[in-house]
């Protein structure tokens, strides 16, 4: 006898993906002065966002590892226009000299507008380079190495630096509808046997 095997083959049709373009939020050059000594500080470079964009990474450059670091993004909803609620941060990792490039762990749709971003070392060993100017305004204050605070300091200590660091989003929206179930499905066998 013959046995009979059914193939099945679904045919669904999809909507065409939106495109998505990345740009970047903060330092991306290499800069000339060398940092350390900010282990268990919890520190913020202010940036501005001009578009709707998700945030789906941080990139921080190191020139000396050491301990484990958390980088993160704030909004600027204090008053002041200082660092305010936790709108996404990396898991912890333990950074290698160049560019460490951490997703973050839940990417959010942000507005324009002016944002934080931030560094978490937990060692004073870690090394890193910055660059010091009047048009920096940088905030930071002592934070036991961890998950970042929800929201940021209302009293930190200013500095007038900032560091090669930035922060990669997307301008497609962010998706967060499912695929749906397919409908109109067909089943054609390709042969008797």
């Amino acid at each position: 006898g013959l046995t009979f095997i059914p193939v099945i083959i679904f045919f669904a049709s999809s909507p065409e993906l939106a495109s998505a373009a990345s740009i970047t939020l903060g330092e991306t050059t290499t800069l000339p002065s060398g940092d350390n000594g900010n282990g268990d500080l919890l520190i913020a470079q202010s940036a501005v966002l001009t578009q709707t964009a998700t945030i789906e990474s941080l990139s921080f450059y190191v020139t000396t590892a050491g301990g484990n670091l958390r980088l993160g993004i704030y909004d600027a909803t204090v008053p002041s226009g200082g660092p305010g609620a936790k709108r996404a941060e990396t898991a912890s990792f333990t950074p290698a000299t160049g560019w460490n490039t951490q997703p973050v762990i839940t990417p959010a749709s942000l507005d324009p507008g002016s944002y934080w971003i931030t560094y978490l070392p937990s060692s004073n060993t870690l090394a890193f380079v910055k660059t010091e100017d009047t048009s920096s305004s940088g905030r930071y204050y002592s934070f036991a190495y961890g998950t970042m605070p929800t929201t940021f300091s209302t009293a930190p200590n200013t500095t007038a630096s900032h560091w090669s660091f930035y922060a990669t989003l997307s301008t497609a929206p962010a998706e967060t509808t499912p695929p749906s179930t397919p409908t109109n499905l067909t089943a054609t066998p390709v042969s008797s046997s």
